[in-house]
């Protein structure tokens, strides 16, 4: 277990929080993801660290996994310009792929997309490729505080 995911069983279990862990093989994409825990893909919280252009400011943009970051939303939620921060590991300790969705762990604010609230329940990796959580939504959202802002898009397919 890295330190991260027992942060995560701590900041849960003193809220009080109802949740299930489950490890798993290792999920490199959310279709892996989804494909192990049993669930659509809209159900899983996809994390993605990003940095500021301007201000080399992190943030963590969360959305339903079948989702893709919307770089003008995401312009327009922080007021800059972002890319994907080139080092995650550096800034979270996960490697890509792991990070969960609470930006607060890594003093990072959060922006979340209302459309991850279409789920009852929210499966994310806590900390490593293995370990998955899954808890209500609105229980996230209470813990979290996230800024509730559309920063996803559908992604476009290929006919």
């Amino acid at each position: 277990m890295t330190e991260i995911y027992q942060k995560i069983i701590s900041r849960l279990d003193a809220a009080g929080v109802i949740y299930h862990t489950e490890h798993h093989e290792p999920t490199l994409t959310s279709a892996d993801a989804s494909r192990v825990r049993g669930v659509e893909m809209h159900a899983g919280a996809k994390a993605i660290v990003t940095k500021g252009h301007k201000t080399g400011t992190h943030y963590l943009f969360v959305m339903p996994a079948d989702l893709k970051l919307d770089n003008a939303k995401a312009k327009a939620a922080t007021g800059e310009g972002v890319g994907f921060a080139s080092d995650p590991f550096a800034v979270t300790g996960c490697v890509p792929g792991s990070v969960p969705p609470f930006g607060s762990l890594f003093n990072i604010k959060t922006f979340c997309d209302p459309r991850l609230s279409e789920n009852e329940r929210i499966h994310f990796n806590a900390g490593s490729l293995t370990d998955s959580v899954d808890m209500k939504f609105e229980d996230y959202i209470a813990i979290e505080k996230p800024t509730l802002i559309e920063i996803g898009k559908l992604p476009v397919s290929i006919a």
